[in-house]
């Protein structure tokens, strides 16, 4: 099972390989700079070539980059969206950079200014970024919308909003999703019940394409079905619950995909009971099968 969970750079890049190897994890997502914004942290050459020898010798087989919560290429501010493209290009650099093959970020919110106007901003914030970082995504860094939890004026928070901001792009095949169980759940997707997951990935694919589909964030709900409360919750303690969360663990579709923990802890000590915690409901479905 290919799982990981958010963890800090604080110290360096080959400090949190390490890091994911002592939890038990063979996947690992980061920051891609203060999730508040602000300048990146330059890198060493010395630092870059550490990061892959340690990723190497941990067998970490997939890493991704987060981007900072403060980008909006939909903002009603002119400002916001400019930092945001610039922000958005130096990230995928800097993912090339680190030979990380996935950026996830927020698509972004209107504001007030509706969907259509919110949507054609985020195209057009993607369509500069990407260009100005061409030769990141010719290096194989790709671009993941997040599933959002549709809180507020939230773009993004189903898949026909994540294709129709696809739709306007010069170069979609560098572009894919993540999903987020707790968001999806939030938004009013029953993930909690076998026919509400299989009617939530028959959408994904008529949408969006399941091959689109290239990380999970693997998170029960602190809020309840529907609220569009945002709000993680370590797995098994929320309203999504055990049952749902070992049928997306092992659902046909989704299974080989790299799930990532964001869960709330008090220590990254706890993202391996969380890890160990997914491992068994796999093993225990297997077991059954055979």
């Amino acid at each position: 099972m290919k799982i990981g969970a958010h963890l800090s750079t604080r110290g360096s890049f080959p400090r949190v390989a390490r890091r994911a190897h002592e939890l038990g994890l063979n996947c690992l997502q980061s920051f891609s700079r203060n999730p508040r914004g602000g300048r990146q942290r330059l890198l060493k050459p010395d630092e870059i070539v550490s990061w892959n020898a340690a990723r190497r010798a941990h067998n970490i087989e997939m890493v991704c980059l987060h981007g900072p919560y403060t980008l909006n290429l939909a903002s009603n501010r002119e400002e916001v969206r400019d930092y945001s493209i610039e922000t958005l290009a130096g990230d995928l650099r800097r993912s090339a950079q680190l030979d990380v093959p996935y950026l996830i970020i927020h698509p972004g919110a209107h504001t007030g200014a509706g969907l259509e106007v919110g949507v054609e901003r985020i195209a057009y914030g993607l369509n500069r970024a990407m260009k100005d970082a061409r030769p990141a995504l010719k290096a194989g860094v790709r671009l993941l919308l997040e599933l959002m939890s549709g809180a507020g004026s939230e773009i993004g928070s189903t898949p026909r909003e994540l294709a129709m901001i696809r739709d306007r792009l010069d170069d979609a095949d560098s572009v894919g999703i993540c999903v987020d169980t707790c968001h999806s759940f939030v938004r009013g997707y029953p993930l909690h019940t076998s026919t509400g997951l299989a009617e939530y990935i028959q959408e994904l694919d008529c949408a969006l394409g399941l091959e689109s589909v290239k990380i999970i964030h693997l998170n029960d709900a602190r809020a309840p079905f529907n609220s569009r409360k945002d709000g993680h919750e370590k797995l098994g303690d929320g309203h999504l619950g055990e049952e749902a969360l070992t049928r997306i663990i092992n659902h046909p579709a989704l299974r080989e995909h790299p799930f990532i923990l964001e869960v709330p802890v008090e220590d990254e000590c706890e993202y391996k009971v969380q890890a160990d915690w997914a491992r068994a409901r796999r093993d225990a479905i297997n077991e059954k099968d055979r």
